[in-house]
C-alpha cells in the first residue's frame, strides 16, 4: 500500500522500506509477476481496478476452500460473500473515476454512494447510511451527563447515582421501552454489565465497578418498577491460575452477593448466534440477548492498548471467553469480537464509575499503585459518545488511538456533531495515562506483543492475588515467581498488600 499510494516525496524511508520488502519478496518468488507492475504509485482508479481482479481472485479461493474444509463452510462462504461485495465496491470507485481520479463526468457523489449503499449500507459514512444501519443507537451521538459530588457537603455515591439516572430521564426512557415491549415494566429483563472480574484483592478497589454503587443501581431500578434483573460479568484469564474464580464466587468477594442481585457468569450461558457483520464470533450470553434492558456500568481505567477502558471495553467477553480473542491461535481480534457483539446487542444506558479508586498508570485495568478519587460519574445513550467524553477528560486528543474507539468508528461511524456535555466539562485533574513518560511509553508499547508471546498464555502477567480467598490451582515455581515478580515491578503492580494501602475514598465525608 506504500509504494501504491506514496510518492518518494511524501514518504523516502516507508517507500524504501516497501520496496525492499518487495524486492525480498520477488527474490524468494512470493510476488506473481502479473502482480508485480501494480506494486508502484499509479492513480487510485488503477489500485481499485487492480483489487477487482484480486477481490475476484479471494473469493474463488474461500470459495475452493468449501471444498476443501466443508466443517467450516458457514465460515468460508461468509468470507467469500464479503470478498465479493468488496469487489463490487472497487469496481464502482473504479468505474466512478476519470484518469486523473476525479469523478468522470457522467459520474456525481450521490450516484456513486447509492451504487456502494446498494452493496452494502456499512461502506458508507454514517451520515449516508439508511435504514437500521444507518439509525443504530451506537455512534448516533446525543448528550453524556457528568456529575460530580464535590462541594462542602457531599452527597454520596448512592445519592450522585441517582441523580445522574434522573437527570438522564432514565425513568421515562424505561416505560418508553416497557411500551415498545408492549408489556409493563414489571416483566422486562433487565441486565447490569458491571466490571469486577479483574479484580483480585480487597486492597486494590481500582479494577472493580464500586460494588456500593452496583448495589445502588439495583436498588434504583426495583425502586422504579423494573422485574426480572442479573448483573452479568464473564470470567477473566485468571481462573486458569488461582481457584475460586468464578463470577459468582469473585461477585461475593467484593460484596456483590445479596438476594435482591443475581448473579450471572456469562461463559456459563453462551448460546449460538448469527452475527450479520464480522467473523469470529459465534455466541452471545442468554441473559444478555433476551433482556429488553441492558446497561453498561463500566470503571475508567487507563488501558495501555486503547489509552482507557471505558464503556466499549466493558462490554468485552459477554460473548466467547477472552481467551479465544488474546493469543496467536484466535480466531478474531478483540475489537472485532467486541464490535459483533455490541453492534447485535448495543446497551440502552452507558454509566461510568469515576468515583473513587481510579486506577492510572500503564496497565490501570489490572490494577495501580496511583488511585485519583474524583467523585465523578458518566452517563449516556450512546456508548461511543460516552467514551468520547470520558476519553477528553483523560486528556485523550486523538481518541482513534485507541483500537477499540478505531473499531467502533469503522463499525458505526463516530457523532456527526460534537457531543454536548450537561453537567462537569472539565478533565480529570492529575490523570497521566498509560503513556505519561518516555519509559511508560515504551512499556505501553510492548505490552500487548509482550502478553501475547512471554506472557505463557497470562501466566506471567497477574497482579498480587489475595491466594487466601483465590489460592493457586498448583504452586508456581521458582521461574514464574520471578517473571512474575519482575513484571509486577516494570508495570507497577507491586503494591505491597499485606500491609494497608490508600487506594480507598479519602475520609471526606463521601459515603
Amino acid at each position: 500500500a506504500a509504494r501504491q499510494h506514496l510518492p518518494w516525496s511524501r514518504g523516502p524511508l516507508t517507500r524504501a522500506l516497501a520496496a525492499l520488502i518487495t524486492w525480498a519478496g520477488i527474490a524468494v518468488g512470493h510476488v506473481p509477476r502479473d502482480v508485480r507492475e501494480h506494486l508502484r504509485y499509479r492513480p487510485f482508479r488503477d489500485f481499485c481496478s487492480f483489487n477487482v481482479a484480486a477481490e475476484r481472485t479471494a473469493a474463488l479461493c474461500f470459495q475452493r476452500l468449501v471444498e476443501l474444509v466443508p466443517g467450516s463452510a458457514t465460515d468460508l462462504l461468509r468470507i467469500a460473500a464479503d470478498e465479493e461485495r468488496h469487489r463490487q465496491v472497487f469496481a464502482l470507485i473504479a468505474g466512478a473515476l476519470a484518469g486523473d481520479d476525479r469523478l468522470a463526468p457522467e459520474m456525481d457523489g450521490a450516484r456513486l454512494a447509492a451504487g456502494i449503499g446498494a452493496v452494502g449500507a456499512h461502506f458508507l459514512p454514517r451520515a449516508l447510511r439508511s435504514g437500521a444501519v444507518g439509525g443504530h443507537p451506537l455512534g448516533a451521538g446525543g448528550p453524556v451527563w457528568v456529575e460530580e459530588d464535590a462541594g462542602s457537603a457531599p452527597c454520596g455515591r448512592e445519592a450522585l447515582l441517582a441523580r445522574i439516572l434522573e437527570a438522564t430521564g432514565f425513568p421515562a426512557r424505561l416505560h418508553a421501552l416497557a411500551a415498545a415491549a408492549g408489556r409493563p415494566l414489571a416483566t422486562l429483563r433487565v441486565a447490569i454489565k458491571p466490571s469486577f472480574m479483574l479484580g483480585y484483592h480487597r486492597g486494590d478497589p481500582s479494577p472493580l465497578t464500586d460494588p456500593a454503587l452496583v448495589r445502588a443501581l439495583v436498588a434504583w431500578l426495583r425502586a422504579q418498577g423494573c422485574g426480572p434483573l442479573v448483573v452479568i460479568e464473564g470470567p477473566t484469564i485468571y481462573d486458569h491460575f488461582f481457584q475460586r474464580r468464578s463470577v459468582p464466587e469473585v461477585a461475593a468477594y467484593f460484596g456483590l452477593a445479596a438476594p435482591e442481585i443475581e448473579v450471572v457468569d456469562a461463559a456459563q450461558e453462551q448460546v449460538t448466534h448469527d452475527y450479520g457483520r464480522g467473523l469470529g464470533q459465534c455466541s452471545v450470553a442468554r441473559s444478555w440477548r433476551d433482556a429488553e434492558v441492558r446497561i453498561s456500568f463500566g470503571k475508567v481505567r487507563s488501558h495501555p492498548i486503547d489509552q482507557a477502558m471505558l464503556s466499549l471495553g466493558n462490554l468485552e467477553w459477554l460473548g466467547a471467553r477472552c481467551d479465544e480473542h488474546l493469543f496467536l491461535e484466535r480466531q478474531a481480534q478483540r475489537q472485532t469480537a467486541t464490535m459483533m457483539l455490541i453492534d447485535a446487542f448495543p446497551p440502552h444506558l452507558a454509566l461510568l464509575d469515576a468515583y473513587a479508586a481510579v486506577p492510572d498508570g500503564v496497565v490501570g485495568m489490572m490494577g495501580t499503585r496511583r488511585a485519583h478519587h474524583p467523585h465523578r460519574l458518566y452517563a449516556g445513550y450512546d456508548a461511543i459518545a460516552v467514551d468520547l467524553v470520558a476519553g477528553r477528560h483523560l486528556g485523550l486528543a486523538q481518541p482513534l488511538r485507541s483500537a477499540l474507539m478505531r473499531a467502533a468508528s469503522h463499525w458505526f461511524g463516530l457523532p456527526a456533531e460534537a457531543v454536548a456535555v450537561i453537567g462537569v466539562d472539565r478533565p480529570i485533574a492529575g490523570w497521566r495515562g498509560p503513556q505519561a513518560d518516555g519509559w511508560s511509553s515504551l512499556l505501553s508499547l510492548v505490552a500487548h506483543p509482550m502478553y501475547m508471546l512471554g506472557s505463557m498464555r497470562g501466566a506471567v502477567f497477574v497482579p498480587q492475588m489475595d491466594v487466601q480467598a483465590f489460592p493457586p490451582r498448583r504452586p508456581p515455581g521458582f521461574g514464574l515467581r520471578l517473571r512474575r515478580r519482575l513484571v509486577q515491578r516494570l508495570l507497577g503492580l507491586d503494591l505491597g498488600l499485606d500491609a494497608p494501602r490508600a487506594t480507598a475514598a479519602p475520609a471526606d465525608g463521601r459515603s
